[in-house]
């Protein structure tokens, strides 16, 4: 089949609006990465790429029935957000909540059953943020977004310029760099 001028045009068209219309939807959608996006924001992002895709391919349907998806689907996300951020628990029921897989330094096996998460899963998330052993762990928790955080017992958390009196600034480095340059220098 050999396309025509206008045929390349229009399909031009058709993509171009399609593209630009995502674009707005996903920018009113908001700025949470991927990352950050529960599993219902993720599949509604797919959904919307779907319909966008049929809007591309289906050049012999009108363009206006995958724009009312899009908007459709963007007004709905809009306003499920709107509501999660005005209610806590709507929030809560769309988004989920977070649920406690460690706490101090013992794993809470039910929860870890519940959410279908390996021990294994779990360690491979701890080593990510640097912690070896469960029993430094103070709270670990199954974030709505799917991600693990972990934050260790305060025993395992580094030193702070704070904590031991250092002048404003000033790492423990160099704090011992300009001290050993005293003693060095008799001033000390």
């Amino acid at each position: 089949m050999e396309f025509q001028w206008h045929d390349i045009l229009a399909e031009l068209w058709r993509t171009g609006l399609l593209y630009v219309l995502a674009f707005v939807v996903f920018r009113l959608m908001g700025k949470r990465s991927v990352s950050h996006m529960a599993p219902f924001d993720i599949a509604v992002v797919i959904i919307i790429g779907e319909a966008v895709a049929i809007g591309i391919e289906e050049t012999t349907k009108s363009i206006f029935l995958p724009i009312v998806s899009i908007v459709t689907l963007g007004l709905l996300q809009f306003s499920l957000t709107w509501i999660n951020i005005k209610w806590r628990t709507a929030e809560q029921v769309s988004q989920g909540v977070a649920r406690v897989l460690v706490e101090k330094g013992k794993i809470h096996h039910q929860n870890m059953q519940r959410e279908h998460l390996s021990q294994s899963d779990l360690m491979i998330s701890m080593r990510e943020q640097g912690i070896e052993d469960i029993k430094d762990v103070d709270i670990a928790r199954l974030e709505p977004t799917g991600k693990v955080s972990v934050l260790p017992k305060k025993a395992m958390l580094p030193v702070t310029a704070g904590q031991i009196g250092l002048p404003g600034g000033e790492t423990l480095i160099a704090y011992l760099d300009r001290k050993f340059a005293e003693m060095k220098n008799g001033s000390g």
